[in-house]
């Protein structure tokens, strides 16, 4: 148990690795010299989320993160080649050193030398551009500050800051290539959270695919933790997937929406993954039968409504693991410390049968048709939106939460219905302003952390 218990903690470094070097927010490609006016926020982050599929690159970076209480530095060779190959080789300090995380846009390999594993899981690289956009869009106030010099380059500041509570970003991007030069995540009740820049870095270079081919030392236990080969699993395919109920968070805050799930095995251990996104900030979930891994021995013990749990602070990420039903779940997120404890607490209070039957009275829909989106890992408030804006602009269901989720973006919808983006947007505020809602939950407590969670 004490492996199973390491192999989900690498699980946790791939997902943190993937916010370290700054995913989805990878550069925009770069405007034309004879352009006297700088792009739009908007299309600077448009181009931001397509910059992969264009941009070859090879630098060190570094990367300060607070963990614990105190700033933490590592120092990472990262590799890139469009559009999609990412090699990522720790150089210090020591304790890391020899880490090697590759990626082809499908499969992460993950090498951790402490332990000579090597990890195979899903790619830590968010290749769902158009979705990206719609959802930062509309939960983020994008601005663009001006620019400034970073290792010698002219970069534009881009600012990205949560409608609600949350991480905070700014980017320095680099004018003539796009790339990232410098991005800084900071947290409203704990300031910088997370610095990464590149100390130096080469563009035009044409790296050998063999590179992004890590061939472990001899003797290495070779783990998958991913049995899915490709694509995402709704909440309801999972649950055929691992043979045990997967439970879905009854509310989020405002602009979260499911962004994928997978199935992670280790041995005997079998584990559902759920993530949600308001397009910069995540929250997700890991979900296992209780006694199948080991209870963790560090963070802060607390109380989730009557159940025992575990705080631990990673700086960057937040984690808190409990039991309910026969599960032990582990919520991640970048979500302030009360917002995991109130969805977790949530989770707890089991009202999904009365919530069901409150969305389908408030939205008059069929209740096997809420439970149906509620096992595609749909919120109620979300489930209550898409059935207030399907009446008020006649469009089906499944569209709607297309629209919804953000993979269907305002003026794809604009244009099937035949109706200017501006008008679009001014029925679907109007819909959810009058419609009655299921409130989503709050970004945080009103009076502070729960007992025995300390201020973050």
């Amino acid at each position: 148990m004490r492996v199973a218990a390491k192999a989900m903690t690498a699980a946790l470094v791939l997902l943190v690795a993937g916010a370290a070097i700054g995913a989805p927010f990878v550069p925009p490609a770069p405007p034309t010299q004879a352009a006297a006016v700088p792009p739009t926020p908007r299309a600077i982050l448009k181009m931001a989320l397509e910059a992969p599929r264009l941009i070859d690159y090879e630098g060190t970076k570094i990367i300060t993160a607070l963990r614990n209480g105190r700033m933490e530095t590592v120092t990472v060779a990262e590799s890139h080649k469009r559009p999609n190959l990412l090699r990522l080789e720790y150089l210090s300090p020591e304790d890391v050193a020899g880490r090697v995380i590759v990626d082809d846009g499908t499969t992460a390999r993950h090498y951790e030398p402490a332990l000579n594993m090597l990890f195979e899981d899903h790619s830590i690289q968010d290749g769902g551009a158009a979705a990206g956009l719609t959802l930062l869009t509309r939960n983020y106030d994008i601005v663009l500050l001006g620019t400034d010099e970073v290792i010698g380059r002219q970069a534009y500041v881009l600012s990205l800051t949560p409608h609600g509570t949350g991480v905070q970003r700014q980017l320095w991007v680099d004018r003539l290539t796009g790339t990232v030069l410098r991005a800084e995540d900071r947290d409203a009740s704990r300031g910088l959270v997370l610095t990464t820049y590149f100390s130096r870095i080469s563009f035009s270079l044409n790296l050998p695919e063999a590179y992004f081919r890590y061939r472990p030392p001899a003797g290495t236990r070779v783990v998958s933790l991913q049995t899915v080969a490709g694509g995402t699993q709704n909440p309801a395919q999972l649950q055929r997937q691992v043979g045990f109920p997967v439970l879905v968070p009854p509310a989020l805050p405002e602009g979260y929406t499911f962004r994928g799930g997978a199935v992670s095995r280790f041995g005997s251990l079998v584990s559902a993954y759920l993530r949600y996104s308001d397009g910069g900030n995540i929250i997700s979930f890991f979900e296992a039968p209780a006694g199948s891994i080991g209870w963790p021995t560090t963070g802060l013990p607390v109380r989730v409504q009557s159940q025992p749990g575990r705080f631990i602070d990673l700086g960057y990420f937040r984690v808190l693991i409990w039991e309910q039903r026969g599960l032990r779940i582990t919520a991640v997120g970048t979500a302030p410390s009360e917002t995991l404890m109130l969805v977790a607490g949530q989770l707890i209070a089991g009202r999904e049968q009365v919530l069901v039957a409150d969305v389908s009275r408030r939205t008059e829909a069929d209740p096997a048709t809420v439970r149906r989106l509620r096992s595609e890992g749909l919120t109620f408030p979300e489930i209550a939106k898409a059935f207030a804006i399907s009446h008020a602009l006649g469009t089906g269901i499944d569209t709607t939460v297309r629209f919804v989720h953000g993979s269907l973006s305002v003026t794809d919808l604009a244009t099937q219905l035949k109706m200017r983006p501006d008008a679009l947007r001014a029925a679907v505020r109007r819909a959810v302003d009058t419609a009655s809602m299921t409130p989503a939950l709050p970004a945080s407590a009103p009076s502070g952390p729960p007992a025995g969670l300390p201020t973050p």
